[in-house]
């Protein structure tokens, strides 16, 4: 069986939020995939200090992080972008200003700039994620991939989006967005892992849930959506599988022959 690059995201595709846990299935359609020669890659808003070992528990030693901007192949750095320190003190002193939090991803840390409300407290819960401690000015000392703006209002795009015109803003939940600077989202990290590898586009598979999944999905071979994605990613997807929690990820590799 010809080798595939599999490039997983984790909340919603092998995370079950409604149970914090991954789904007995699809640890069984991983250990599968290893088994059967194909190499499966953590693809992911979250920054490395947030894999809390899921990927050591699922035996993924390769990942893309921080929705492209830190890509790593079994321990090795294959890429490496951060936000320009000059962006980041800007809006960080912006939503310093304007009593709005937000955090930084590094590539060992994710921390909180200040706490002024418990927005930050409501987008970890969502993801079950552990509150960030507070680091003011982590940023002055730390290159940063990734900044969590913690905010839901509908006047983001005036009050941050339209000052800051070399930046991408998703939401990654109702309560924060991800910011990332522009160019892709995690469709940079395939492509990093095709021109570093050799890897041929044909054998790439790409899965999500999510906004961020979308650029990803359209990008790779064959683009998957879970049942439970959003409807933008799901027009977006070759394959729609069954949700998270109804062994969505083990029944699409089964019907695809990986398994």
């Amino acid at each position: 069986m010809h080798k595939k690059y599999i490039f997983v995201d984790f909340d919603g595709t092998i995370i079950d939020h409604g149970t914090n846990s991954i789904p007995e299935s699809t640890k069984e359609a991983i250990k599968l995939l290893q088994k059967n020669g194909h190499e499966v890659i953590l693809t992911t808003g979250r920054g490395p200090a947030l894999f809390y070992g899921v990927d050591k528990l699922l035996n993924i030693d390769s990942y893309i992080a921080s929705n492209g901007r830190y890509v790593v192949h079994k321990g090795e750095v294959l890429y490496n972008r951060y936000i320009d320190g000059n962006i980041v003190n800007e809006l960080t002193e912006l939503a310093y200003k304007n009593k709005i939090d937000i955090a930084f991803s590094s590539a060992t840390d994710y921390v909180l700039n200040s706490r002024f409300t418990d927005t930050s407290n409501n987008f970890s819960d969502v993801f079950h994620l552990e509150y960030p401690k507070v680091k003011h000015n982590y940023h002055l000392d730390n290159e940063i991939h990734q900044i969590t703006l913690f905010y839901n209002e509908s006047d983001y795009k005036t009050k941050f989006v339209e000052l800051f015109p070399t930046l991408h803003f998703n939401f990654s939940n109702h309560y924060g967005l991800d910011v990332n600077e522009k160019g892709g989202l995690k469709e940079i990290g395939i492509q990093i892992f095709e021109e570093k590898l050799g890897i041929k586009n044909e054998d790439t598979i790409a899965i999500g849930d999510g906004h961020n999944d979308i650029s990803m999905v359209k990008y790779a071979n064959i683009g998957i959506s879970m049942g439970n994605g959003v409807e933008e990613l799901k027009k977006a997807a070759d394959i729609i599988t069954d949700d998270v929690d109804k062994d969505g990820f083990f029944n699409v590799f089964k019907k695809l022959n990986l398994i």
